[in-house]
């Protein structure tokens, strides 16, 4: 990777969350099983969905390619770079807002993890309903990037029924929000069904 490309990653989100350390990319670059391992060139941690686009637009500009890890709890390699690629995080996205109990909804970052929504719902009466053994682990976005299953899903469904809305950061570094205040709304395109399911192939995911 240039360092003209380094430098304006470093621009984006500011240098602290840029990193080339071979070490951290070691880490980084091996999934969960250990069986799997790939070639990083840096590790970028945006703050923001309009981070996130411009670093997209920033590495597509730059011919670079991009690898999207949300809590690397996959078991079949879905977060190991192939290309020398650059390790797009979104651990920093994790916010997650207050529970709306009449509508029974919850705005969560990518990067929250499933136990961290799950104590949310749980402390508004309510239950979340996917569950996986990697709940302290996994991130709510990359459970809908896959279309996670998990424990419940017979009772509940997967993640694209639990999905009523999405923030996704596309390569051309615009940001495409889809939040309906309606539960059943016809109109438009359903761009849920669109990108939950699409493990990062048409945008990332950022809340």
């Amino acid at each position: 990777m240039s360092d003209s490309l380094t430098d304006q990653l470093a621009a984006i989100v500011g240098a602290k969350y840029v990193s080339t350390d071979p070490d951290v990319l070691a880490g980084r670059c091996v999934d969960y099983t250990g069986r799997y391992r790939g070639r990083a060139a840096a590790l970028v941690r945006p703050g923001s969905d309009h981070e996130v686009a411009a670093v997209l637009r920033a590495c597509r500009d730059a011919g670079a390619y991009v690898t999207v890890q949300g809590g690397r709890t996959s078991l079949v390699a879905g977060t190991v770079p192939e290309h020398e690629d650059v390790l797009l995080s979104t651990e920093r996205l994790s916010a997650v807002g207050e529970v709306d109990v009449v509508e029974r909804r919850v705005r969560a970052g990518a990067g929250a993890t499933l136990g961290a929504v799950q104590r949310a719902a749980t402390e508004a009466g309510l239950v979340f309903g996917v569950d996986l053994a990697a709940r302290d682990s996994a991130t709510v976005g990359g459970m809908a990037s896959t279309n996670a299953g998990g424990l419940r899903t017979v009772r509940y469904g997967n993640m694209g029924e639990q999905v009523l809305g999405l923030e996704v950061a596309l390569v051309d570094g615009s940001v495409v929000r889809r939040h309906s205040e309606v539960r059943s709304d016809n109109t438009g395109y359903d761009l849920a069904s669109l990108f939950v399911g699409a493990e990062g192939t048409l945008g990332v995911i950022t809340s």
